[in-house]
């Protein structure tokens, strides 16, 4: 199948002669030759870098236009020369994935030669994208890691405020945006996150577009992350270097319980070499990174040190050849083995839930890019990356060792591990593209035109058999007790009893996205310009069992206009409309409907005795393990797996496969964008630019199962209510609003940049999960509506992912001495606080807690209604977190010994220890459902108004609640520090050694 989507699209390749490309791999460098304000044809422009092999020449067309597309990254020097005329020369940096512009003038006489040190315009005022690019030089210096991450979230628009402190840009769910090195697609499948494909020492720049994106990008709702690593040269050139860090090296937090710190330097190394074979015909580099890492860490709640061990090797390699003086190709590859200790899935109170894994990892990408005539680029690329999780989850089968428990009450994990790591051989997540793009630069007599289309195809897959657990057991409970750093569970009529076996193994998921796009930056005058985009993006998505998925299509537009007030570049104003189409989400949505890898339900409510419940004193407390043996003695004591009986608790099954269907292909999620900005130069290289961005969602999933959705019938003769994956806008709704600022300035010796971002996101969209971020939204008249359309289920109101102020702001200064060169770097952080509601679970089906009013079952077999449901106590987001701010310090020194610079780096987080609560406890609301009988809370019916719900007072007793006729209560934990984990990280050094040459 793939050779056969390969030999069509290169066919397309030939027919249409109008490609696509690995897109963010390079940049274009354009302008305009004038003599005496007219423009001057028959210039012919030569460019030359270190980044580039050879030089490249082009003539400047009937109106004194020219280009240059599909250029490495680097540092150029620009010449301009035509018979008769004095010759010029300029000096540019050229940004990846930007349009660099280089403007001459040329008088008559060639006695004498002009030099000119930079562009006139800085890149950012060029395009209506909304981009942001930091260089590896400028991120070394500042006081982050080196990562993608911590690069990525120096950009406004971009903020870690998403599930699990994911990165979120511009108000998508941190699952949608496009993450690229060396142009191959880096994301995790199901979560989205950049994976560490990448040599921090080898990485060139980063490029961040967060707004205004061109139709040469797709898949994403979000904003695109483009890297690239360095390539080798005339020269030879490398580096070696050695991180230090140690948890002792952190101060403790304000948390009363936190241990002693432990003493441990972990030692990362990385080394890098590049240089030629044969000057400008063929390059090499090689990079390589070795870390066996110690972390310590904390279970929630308990507080309990452990470690956290990563034993981490990644290594690279890349060749750039000159075919011919017109024609490149590049290869790359960069592997990563990772072996984990200690590995802890989400929020964990014991140490009986982590685990060992090994998660091996690697890309590869084939690049070519040819020039016919002076206009024409071609350029194409394949790639492929493979992901696996190894031995990730339980190795104990057995029951009582193998099955976990969820305290509902505090949001943790307990006993076992999350999912088997001993069931299957391991879950693969990997994705291939071939892309080819094709440049064209027109010149007419309404301007120029710098046309790029093309096509793309990407491939994304998935082989994996999702056990829960290694004894395919799981237990959810109302809550336990904490005494000291022991949990202990409360079993009572609270407690869910699930049993997920997996019926047929997973052959592997197939969802494919073929595209076609065009774009054209069209320069009109020396006031006006604008960006003509559209993008085409069909989906071919099929399940692990074969099911049709998705067969749609979407066009999406891309549109912007700039003008220049004065048209030299210093006042410019921009507007752009746009849409983007997100992919195919796998995982809760894309798989919802298969037999194969995806665990079965069969579900009981512990009707045994109770075991630990609310009162029972600290020294008659019964440990996990010997409760745990109890609960499955009553268990098979009511005949265990085969018990169908509601009466000994049975809430009803179903089997994979056969309880949810797509009844018609379903639409990728897209956002509509408006963007109205202002930018203005300062200086030679200073700029700020401002953008206001508004952001709507639509194509939501969703999920519908009603009376009309009917019932089937699995082969074992059990019958389920049949639900419907759909799309569905009318009663979800998710918006952004923001205004991103960004500026640089650099005088003298100074380095100044920083940017601010006001933002607001609301919505109801439940569309993302911690375990597998992309979920079906559960609408209120779409869901069982007779049980759940309540309105507090899906309030609208500020989404977790809002952030209403984030700023960062860096100032860098050059310090040169005859014993070396010094760099300061400070970095002011500041995020105001994450929203949060009071938000309880309670059985509005009534089979666990009863309530009057509950209304007789219609006709469902309720086996996909659940037993605990989300009741928002007061508006979505009506809490926030503590202001997070902190200021960063940065020292490094060099010391040049002829071809070799020795440094030193010491790096200071949070120098004023700043101890902020930003992650308290937001789950600890008491209801009937999550605290039992013994809670004294009295059960209600959802559909009562929200005013006559009584609240008991935070830390009142059960009797309290009872005589006042309570229905809930905010625990004594809500909106408080419950760990080490809850404040942002504290005062912490890190030092770094190393050699340049």
């Amino acid at each position: 199948m793939k050779q056969n989507r390969f030999i069509i699209f290169t066919l397309c390749l030939v027919l249409c002669a109008s490609m696509a490309f690995a897109q963010g791999t390079t940049s274009t460098l354009t302008g305009t030759v004038t003599s005496e304000g007219r423009g001057l044809p028959g210039v012919s422009v030569t460019i030359a870098s270190p980044a580039m092999q050879g030089t490249r020449t082009t003539v400047t067309a009937d109106n004194g236009a020219y280009t240059f597309p599909g250029i490495p990254p680097g540092s150029y020097t620009v010449t301009f020369e035509l018979e008769g005329m004095q010759r010029v020369t300029k000096s540019v940096n050229v940004r990846l994935a930007q349009v660099e512009r280089v403007d001459a003038s040329m008088a008559l006489g060639a006695i004498a030669e002009a030099i000119t040190v930079t562009a006139a315009a800085p890149t950012v005022l060029e395009t209506t994208t909304i981009s942001r690019n930091f260089t590896g030089e400028i991120v070394d210096k500042l006081p982050v890691a080196r990562t993608i991450r911590d690069t990525v979230l120096l950009a406004p628009g971009v903020s870690s405020s998403g599930v699990n402190a994911q990165i979120t840009i511009s108000g998508a769910p941190s699952h949608d945006n496009l993450f690229l090195v060396n142009g191959v697609v880096v994301n995790e499948n199901l979560r989205g996150q950049p994976h560490n494909l990448f040599i921090e020492d080898a990485i060139q720049e980063t490029s961040v577009l967060t707004g205004a994106v061109s139709a040469e990008y797709g898949r994403f709702t979000g904003g695109v992350v483009s890297t690239i690593t360095k390539s080798g040269g005339n020269q030879f050139s490398g580096s070696f270097r050695d991180s230090l860090t140690n948890p002792d090296w952190r101060k403790k937090t304000p948390h009363p319980t936190e241990a002693d710190h432990l003493d441990d330097i972990s030692e990362t190394y990385e080394a890098t070499l590049g240089g030629y074979i044969m000057r400008d015909r063929l390059w090499f580099f090689g990079a390589g990174r070795l870390i066996e890492q110690t972390i310590q860490r904390f279970t929630t709640f308990t507080n309990i040190p452990y470690v956290f061990g990563n034993d981490e090797k990644r290594y690279e390699a890349k060749l750039t050849g000159q075919i011919t003086p017109k024609h490149n190709a590049v290869v790359s590859y960069l592997e990563v083995a990772n072996d984990q200790t200690n590995q802890g899935f989400l929020n964990i109170v014991d140490l009986n839930t982590v685990t060992d894994r090994s998660l091996p990892n690697d890309l590869m990408s084939l690049r070519y890019s040819g020039i016919f005539g002076t206009n024409f680029l071609l350029e194409a690329n394949f790639s492929e990356k493979n992901f696996t999780f190894e031995k990730s989850g339980g190795k104990d089968t057995s029951r009582i060792n193998g099955t976990w428990l969820y305290d509902l009450s505090r949001g943790v994990f307990a006993n076992a591990p999350v999912f088997c790591g001993v069931c299957t051989t391991g879950e693969e997540r990997n994705n291939d593209a071939f892309v080819a793009k094709a440049s064209y630069f027109l010149s007419t007599g309404m301007g120029t035109h710098n046309i790029v289309g093309g096509v793309e195809d990407f491939s994304e897959t998935r082989k994996s058999n999702n056990f829960q657990s290694a004894s395919q057991f799981e237990m959810f409970l109302g809550g336990g007790h904490i005494v000291g750093d022991t949990w202990f569970p409360r079993f009572d009529t609270g407690t869910t009893f699930r049993y997920r076996p997996i019926f047929e193994l997973s052959p592997g998921t197939d969802f494919q996205t073929q595209s076609v796009f065009l774009n054209d930056r069209w320069d009109i005058n020396n006031n006006w310009s604008a960006n003509l985009g559209v993008r085409f993006d069909k989906n071919d998505g099929h399940d692990a069992s074969g099911n049709l998925i998705s067969d749609d299509s979407e066009i999406s537009p891309r549109l912007g206009l700039i003008y220049d007030l004065q048209g030299n570049g210093r006042h410019r104003f921009n507007f752009s409309y746009g849409t983007y189409v997100s992919k195919i989400a796998d995982g809760n949505v894309g798989g919802s409907g298969q037999a194969a890898g995806n665990p079965s339900l069969f579900s009981w409510t512990y009707r045994g005795p109770a075991i630990n419940p609310t009162g029972t004193p600290a020294n008659e407390l019964i440990s996990t393990r010997e409760a745990m043996a109890m609960v499955f003695a009553w268990f098979e004591s009511i005949g265990g797996i085969a018990n169908r009986n509601a009466a000994d608790g049975y809430l009803g099954s179903f089997i994979a496969g056969f309880t949810t269907i797509f009844p018609e292909s379903i639409s990728s999620p897209a956002v509509d964008e408006i963007v109205l900005g202002y930018g203005t130069q300062i200086g030679r290289s200073g700029y700020v630019r401002v953008d206001a961005v508004n952001r709507e969602w639509k194509n939501f999933y969703a999920g519908r199962l009603n009376l009309s959705t009917g019932r089937s019938t699995d082969p074992e003769g059990i019958q389920s209510d049949l639900a419907h994956t759909i799309n569905e806008d009318s009663e979800t709704f998710r918006e952004y609003e923001g205004i991103q600022l960004y500026g640089i300035w650099r005088p003298g010796r100074f380095n100044i940049g920083g940017g601010y971002t006001w933002s607001e996101l609301k919505g109801n969209d439940d569309g993302e999960g911690a375990g597998t971020a992309t979920i079906r939204n559960l609408p209120l008249a779409t869901w069982y509506p007779e049980y759940l359309s309540y309105a507090q289920r899906r309030p609208s109101g500020f989404l977790g992912q809002d952030q209403t102020h984030r700023a960062r702001v860096w100032v860098g200064y050059e310090l040169p001495t005859p014993v070396g060169n010094f760099n300061l770097s400070v970095l002011q952080r500041y995020d105001s606080g994450a929203p949060y509601s009071a938000v309880g679970n309670i059985d509005a089906s009534g089979r666990i807690v009863a309530f009057p009013g509950l209304i007789s079952n219609p006709g469902y077999v309720r086996n996909q209604l659940g037993t605990s449901h989300n009741y928002f106590f007061s508006e979505r987001g009506a809490f926030r977190t503590e202001d997070e701010h902190g200021t960063d310090v940065s020292i490094n020194y060099t010391l040049p010994i002829r071809r070799v610079n020795l440094f030193l780096n010491t790096g200071i987080r949070n120098i004023f220890d700043q101890d902020s609560v930003v992650n308290p406890n937001t789950t600890n609301i008491r209801t009937r459902r999550q605290s039992g009988a013994g809670s004294g809370l009295i059960a209600f019916n959802p559909f009562s108004p929200l005013s006559s719900l009584i609240e008991c007072p935070q830390g009142a007793a059960a009797a309290q609640c009872s005589a006042m006729g309570a229905h809930w209560q905010k625990g004594t934990t809500f909106g408080q520090p419950v760990g080490i984990s809850s404040y942002q990280i504290p005062l912490e050094y890190s030092f770094t050694v190393g050699l340049r040459f």
